[in-house]
């Protein structure tokens, strides 16, 4: 059985989250509270002597992260993507055109943006005032002004320009929207309806986006040729015949229950990507089984080895404490998904090939699902070679997991982020030096 590595180097130095990406080139046009930071790609490729024009691939591409990284340091990337906005925030912050042109067609837009025009958003569930459930997103004259940004970007010419300035409006509209993200929902926070803002709220936060926008064109210019960001199931894309990748470095989504497709629904209305709950639906049910918001294709297979044996067992007999009894279901088929995702990366590894994994253990009922360990374990099933299993940070238990259970101390499983690394071949001895503990397989 191996081991956890609980004195990994990347260990709380703030690389598994997006701590201050909000202030790097590029990476800042649009913050995702869920990404992670680009040290912890830029500490892959050099550990791991990646050297420019080498493939970098990202099957889970969320903000845009890992082919921005790669891009900048002069690597070619491929990424894939299932929800349409993210796939769309990915491929934008790849983009380049002259600043001063951008600058000069975002007067335009603003102007337009004075003069208001009735969206198809007013009165639809809660974007707007009017609703049963006496709470909205967007004040009218937000929503207004946004459709008026909308319809002038998307006379524009030029696509590069019609993809900044559509990222800059969305986010634009989030700044002033009455809602905050907290954790997997939208929250309306305390004494909200006295704080609305106005359309002119909205014209300087567009105006202020798009000048970040402008320095970064300017102070970091990249080719647009170094990536792609493909929208599709990366369980089904990978599966596809396509170039030898040398390194791999993704984060797919936590075992946590969070539907990312109904975080960012405010954006995948706005944006075009969806037009109807139908077909909001259709995204979620295309992504990777890790939340219970929807009905999915039940799980066929049933191993994944000893550690999925051991803690199936443990939350089967556990049902009455788990908050939602399809729980159970859930972690199997997110291991069934994970699975097919590591085999189609085998398929596709150089023999050099390196694969930096991500993830979160989760915990329900007082149960820890060893997320990790257990990737490791089917990892080497599926032909990779494991070389570390490494701890990131240590993080809280969600209070929602514990509801329900009366043991004291299985309210407190610890959880943990950790970024389990595979090779296509066995190595001589680690990349990393580290001091491995003889951790238990609860990894306490």
């Amino acid at each position: 059985m191996f081991t956890l590595n609980s004195e990994f180097p990347l260990r709380d130095k703030g690389v598994s989250n997006a701590l201050a990406i909000d202030t790097l080139p590029r990476h800042r046009w649009y913050f995702v509270k869920e990404g992670f930071s680009p040290k912890l790609v830029e500490q892959a490729l050099q550990i791991d002597g990646v050297v420019p024009g080498e493939l970098l691939i990202d099957p889970f591409s969320g903000s845009g992260t890992v082919p921005l990284t790669g891009a900048i340091a002069g690597l070619r990337s491929e990424a894939f993507e299932v929800n349409p906005f993210l796939r769309f925030l990915s491929a934008t912050k790849l983009r380049t055109t002259p600043a001063a042109k951008l600058l000069a067609a975002s007067d335009g837009v603003l102007r337009a943006m004075e003069t208001p025009i009735e969206s198809a958003l007013e009165g639809y569930s809660t974007f707007t005032t009017g609703n049963r459930w006496k709470r909205w997103l967007f004040p009218l004259s937000v929503i207004r002004g946004f459709e008026a940004g909308k319809r002038a970007i998307a006379k524009l010419e030029v696509p590069n320009q019609r993809a900044l300035l559509k990222m800059a409006l969305l986010g634009a509209a989030m700044d002033c929207c009455n809602a905050t993200r907290d954790g997997k929902c939208l929250r309306f926070p305390q004494g909200w309806a006295k704080r609305q803002v106005t359309d002119a709220r909205l014209r300087a936060q567009f105006q202020t986006r798009v000048s970040t926008i402008a320095e970064d064109l300017e102070s970091l210019p990249l080719s647009n040729r170094l990536a792609r960001v493909s929208e599709g199931d990366a369980r089904k894309l990978l599966g596809r015949s396509g170039e030898k990748f040398r390194i791999c470095v993704t984060s797919p989504p936590y075992l946590n229950s969070f539907d990312y497709s109904d975080v960012y629904r405010p954006e995948l209305f706005l944006g075009d990507f969806v037009d109807s709950t139908e077909a909001l639906m259709r995204v979620r049910l295309k992504t990777v089984r890790s939340h219970v918001q929807a009905s999915w294709e039940r799980p066929q297979k049933t191993e994944f080895g000893s550690l999925y044996k051991e803690c199936m067992e443990r939350l089967n007999g556990s049902n009455e404490e788990l908050w939602d009894p399809r729980l159970p279901i859930m972690v199997q088929a997110y291991f069934e998904d994970m699975e097919k995702i590591l085999t189609g990366l085998r398929a596709r590894a150089d023999k050099r090939a390196s694969v930096w994994l991500v993830v979160s253990t989760s915990a329900y009922a007082g149960i820890e699902v060893p997320v990790d360990l257990i990737l490791a374990e089917i990892g080497q099933r599926t032909g990779w070679f494991l070389r570390e299993v490494g701890v990131l940070r240590y993080l809280r238990s969600s209070s929602q997991h514990v509801e329900h259970v009366e043991d004291e101390e299985r309210k407190s499983v610890p959880l943990r982020e950790s970024v389990v690394i595979f090779d296509a071949v066995a190595l001589k001895s680690p990349t990393i030096p580290s001091i491995r503990t003889a951790e238990t397989r609860r990894s306490r």
